[in-house]
């Protein structure tokens, strides 16, 4: 507190110099108002930046940002980084991430206010729950010295609540009740302790610097800390508000990781993943310069799965008053990405045959996370796009058709139901939770949520249904019963979905292409329908952000039968095409020889010519319409290749 008490002094006599000056030059209306627009100016300027500055528990971004930040800029200039000389300070790989940004979340913001609006007097209740989790810096201070609440309108006035799930949210997190405790039900070190992986830390500078004191504490590195949060037990309401004196677990992706083999066979923690640990010598700290190496470090990348709503930050970062810039939300974006594309799911297509008008086709997938996919907060979903287009670029079949927003065409006004067989186009394979109220009606209003409806998520490997928490990780809906689902005859655990799709032919008896692509979507229209219903503040900025921003899916996977393009592949030595997957621009190495470079779009027909620059590298851009497109490079020889180039 000692630090902080000058820090308010001051921040208050400029709002107050600020305010005075206003009064003189904007005239009396301005006076009157609640905030003058310098005030609302400097403010900005203040929340954009890291905190400083301590509360009874916890210590602001901005203090740990001085030892713990962007390598090179303190007196130890190989502190923070690598073998190679890359930063991997913290701070620097945290900053742009959801866990940093869960307090100006705005989606969250209007979530909670929608949760509000239709249960008003619920409202110290909902915020209190809702915040533990998003801010519990200021959260949990608020509750040790005495309050019974936190508010909204108190979290945004604090500093370090806006922080976000910040450095001390982690390290100053106690091991007791850890994997027993969720909703936010741990506790917290009151004696300024912060824990790490590392015996025998070396204490004096962090102690004399900012009055914490460095202990080894193992727990920072378990499944169990992160499951305090990431197992979220609601308690229900009916459509008036009355309690049902029931519960509701609105994610459990703990619970989900302890049902599977990544922690037991394959021993594999939330960190492995999510914070992928390098063994390179790396200096934690650039105070004091001459601070001993440590290994193995856990970089602090802190990856999800929510692309869209790291490209909307980014792109609102003066409006949202954010920390970090464009280029380190793209970093971030970049690892959400490769993470979605890289180590989450694998797709197998094959024919089975084709036979009587109809050609029988079955995708494969396997989920290669530690926990259900999608995973988390209920709004996220995935679905199978699935097209089959004959020789001259004519659809046949189209399975999982959108519109200019995203918006699928053929799913059910109320919930899609989960497929073994597709056997017409306005079927769709949807993979989502859907929740239910008391009267068994699609809600997303959390507080009224009583009963899954539906939960086809697809189970990580080893996932059972006599583990002892399958009653919190249940399967609902018709994938419960799917001979395909999560088995292997009788055998569970597979961690993979079967779907079949039978395909008529109406006559056609040529060549047929198939592209079949899994789409990620984080917060998809139909999920925000309900709460655009309503009006706030918070809900009409996230409308208006919402609007404007880039709805188009992740790529999470996708496999093809013959090629789309009619060309027959054979190899062009030395060609690299990259990067793949690419926010437009396209970069093409090893052209000899060339003679024709075709792009096409995905239902095979030609988009664009481009012109052989008669050196051996080459920079073209692909149409403004993103998805997936088709690039044959042909030489003077007749040798030519397709390669499959992702927009997105």
């Amino acid at each position: 507190m000692k630090k902080l008490a000058p820090y308010l002094i001051i921040v208050s006599i400029i709002l107050l110099v600020q305010f005075s000056l206003s009064f003189f030059e904007k005239g009396t209306y301005e006076a009157y108002a609640f905030h003058t627009e310098k005030e609302v100016t400097l403010f900005n300027k203040m929340a954009a930046a890291l905190p400083t500055g301590f509360n009874s528990i916890f210590a602001g971004s901005g203090e740990c940002n001085l030892c713990h930040g962007t390598a090179g800029a303190g007196p130890n200039t190989t502190a923070n980084q690598d073998a190679n000389g890359n930063d991997v300070s913290p701070v620097a790989d945290w900053k742009a991430t959801m866990m940093a940004n869960s307090a100006k979340d705005p989606f969250w913001r209007a979530k909670v206010s929608h949760e509000v609006l239709v249960n008003p007097a619920l409202q110290q209740e909902i915020e209190s729950t809702c915040i533990r989790c998003h801010a519990p810096n200021g959260f949990f201070d608020a509750i040790h010295n005495g309050q019974p609440h936190y508010s909204i309108a108190e979290m945004v006035q604090d500093p370090l609540a806006m922080d976000g799930v910040s450095c001390t949210s982690c390290h100053s997190m106690l091991p007791d009740g850890l994997g027993d405790v969720f909703s936010a039900g741990m506790s917290y070190d009151t004696n300024k302790t912060i824990y790490g992986p590392y015996s025998a830390p070396f204490t004096n500078p962090m102690v004399n610097s900012i009055g914490f004191t460095p202990t080894q504490g193992n727990h920072v590195n378990s499944s169990e800390m992160c499951g305090a949060c990431h197992t979220l037990i609601t308690h229900p309401v009916d459509t008036n508000g009355n309690p049902l004196g029931t519960h509701f677990v609105e994610q459990a992706i703990y619970h989900e990781w302890e049902n599977s083999s990544y922690s037991t066979t394959n021993q594999t923690s939330c960190q492995d993943c999510h914070m992928p640990s390098i063994t390179d010598n790396v200096v934690i700290s650039d105070r004091p310069p001459w601070l001993t190496p440590r290994t193995p470090f856990g970089k602090h990348f802190l990856v999800g799965g929510n692309a869209f709503m790291l490209n909307l930050l980014k792109d609102n970062i003066d409006t949202l008053n954010l920390s970090a810039n464009t280029t380190e939300f793209d970093t971030v974006i970049n690892r959400t990405v490769n993470q979605l594309q890289h180590k989450t799911l694998d797709i197998t297509l094959a024919e089975k045959q084709r036979v009587n008008d109809t050609a029988y086709y079955a995708i494969e997938l396997t989920n290669k996370a530690g926990h259900k996919f999608p995973a988390g907060y209920p709004s996220r979903r995935a679905y199978i796009d699935f097209v089959v287009i004959d020789d001259l670029g004519d659809t046949l079949f189209h399975s999982g058709k959108v519109d200019n927003q995203y918006r699928l065409l053929d799913e059910s006004s109320t919930y899609e139901n989960h497929y073994n067989t597709i056997t017409a186009d306005n079927q769709v394979q949807i993979y989502e939770m859907v929740m239910g109220d008391v009267n068994s009606n699609v809600t997303t209003v959390l507080e009224r949520a009583f009963a899954n409806l539906k939960d086809n998520r697809i189970a990580p490997a080893g996932f059972t249904t006599t583990h002892a928490n399958y009653d919190t990780v249940r399967v609902y809906g018709n994938a419960a019963i799917d001979p395909n689902f999560n088995k292997n005859g009788m055998t569970e655990g597979t961690g993979k979905d079967s779907i079949f799709y039978n395909v008529h032919l109406n006559g056609y008896t040529g060549t047929l292409n198939v592209l079949a692509t899994i789409y990620y979507q984080p917060v998809p229209p139909k999920w925000t329908d309900e709460m655009f219903a309503h009006n706030s503040s918070e809900i009409d900025l996230f409308k208006l952000l919402y609007d404007s921003a880039d709805h188009v899916p992740v790529i999470v996977a996708s496999a093809s039968l013959n090629n789309p393009t009619g060309i027959k592949n054979v190899s062009v030595k030395h060609l690299k095409i990259y990067p793949n997957p690419n926010s437009g621009t396209v970069y093409l190495e090893g052209l000899v020889n060339i003679k024709a470079i075709n792009l096409f779009s995905v239902d095979g027909k030609l988009v664009d010519t481009i012109k052989w620059n008669r050196q051996g590298k080459q920079t073209f851009n692909l149409p403004k319409t993103k998805g997936i497109y088709y690039l044959n490079v042909i030489n003077n020889n007749g040798k030519n290749e397709s390669h499959k180039i992702i927009h997105q």
